[in-house]
């Protein structure tokens, strides 16, 4: 089911250093520094996977245009698909090293026999709304409608299905679910007329508002904390890179630390990467800013409950999942030994 080459997915193509040679081969085994902790690194280059353009991805943008992976010895090339599912397909190809992504597409991953385990989270963001054309109220109100998400098995297909359901709506009958790509394709195809409503996050949904599209319903509905992304990796990569590991997580947490300290730079890196106007940036800022966590916290216990009760819901789980069958904590029990001190 995964076996898929590095050509199945869409790279935007977010370098760190500029490689010559085929995408995704490592130019150089030389680390751009020496770590200034720990012992040597495993692998000094890698491939660091996010599952679309988003500002939810502020620290990993941080990162990129501030050095801190490189502080840490890393080479990393940010590289971005077109939805969550093809994320994982690169991972399990090893076309990927470490990927960021959603709970809910891990889980699947997981499911379908891949030995994949989230270790670090902290994007605990609420931040998916749902926006539709000016005759369509609440998604209530979507019986018969199109709706657009990412991809078939992503978050964005994952929410989608349960916001339905509580909102009184069987989503395998009462209407069609498109699998429609990235953010702004979503919202061609909405100005297309060929869908009804589509699901957004920051900033797009700014964009959707802007062109006159109506806010049917708000993910901060069902709850205000939720594991929009996790990073993760194979099971084997984290068994035989713990000091890469610990090396990519410094630079995370010193990214997060930039981003909440220079609202100016962030911002900044919000615009290069996503393209998005300007006036828009403070309020994409102040969307996701304050559930970002250097310590890679996974959301609370009643989010987390919500969170599989959604998928109990939409038929996708049959009941909790424990920790032990998704999640490594010993990099998030562990923070306070191997994080560097503020500066």
């Amino acid at each position: 089911m995964f076996g898929c080459t590095i050509w199945c997915f869409m790279i935007r193509g977010i370098k760190i250093w500029l490689c010559v040679g085929v995408a995704l081969v490592a130019c150089s085994k030389t680390p751009a520094g020496v770590p200034p902790t720990g012992s040597a690194l495993e692998k000094t280059h890698l491939t660091i996977g996010v599952a679309v353009p988003a500002a939810t991805y502020l620290p990993l943008y941080v990162a990129v245009d501030e050095g801190t992976f490189a502080k840490q010895g890393l080479r990393a090339d940010l590289v971005e698909f077109r939805g969550g599912s093809d994320l994982i397909r690169a991972i399990v190809s090893k076309s990927v090293d470490v990927g960021v992504v959603s709970l809910a597409e891990i889980t699947s991953g997981i499911d379908a026999g891949q030995p994949l385990k989230a270790f670090y989270g902290g994007f605990n963001i609420p931040d998916f709304d749902w926006y539709g054309a000016s005759f369509i109220k609440s998604l209530a109100d979507a019986k018969g409608k199109r709706i657009g998400i990412t991809q078939y098995g992503s978050s964005t297909d994952f929410i989608t299905r349960y916001a339905l359901t509580v909102n009184g709506l069987d989503p395998s009958k009462d209407v069609q679910i498109v699998q429609a790509g990235p953010p702004a394709t979503r919202l061609a195809a909405m100005q297309a007329g060929q869908l009804d409503i589509s699901i957004f996050s920051t900033p797009e949904k700014f964009l959707a508002e802007e062109r006159g599209y109506k806010l049917v319903y708000s993910q901060k509905q069902l709850s205000d904390d939720y594991p929009q992304h996790l990073i993760f990796a194979t099971e084997s990569f984290l068994a035989g890179h713990p000091n890469t590991v610990k090396a990519l997580l410094r630079g995370h947490t010193l990214a997060v630390r930039m981003a909440k300290q220079d609202k100016q730079r962030a911002e900044q890196s919000l615009i290069k990467h996503l393209q998005i106007d300007p006036k828009y940036v403070e309020r994409t800022y102040t969307e996701v800013i304050d559930h970002l966590y250097e310590d890679g916290r996974l959301p609370n216990e009643k989010s987390l409950d919500i969170f599989f009760d959604m998928g109990i819901k939409a038929g996708r789980y049959k009941e909790r999942w424990p920790l032990t069958r998704f999640w490594i904590p010993i990099y998030v029990d562990t923070y306070s030994q191997w994080t560097l001190a503020p500066s």
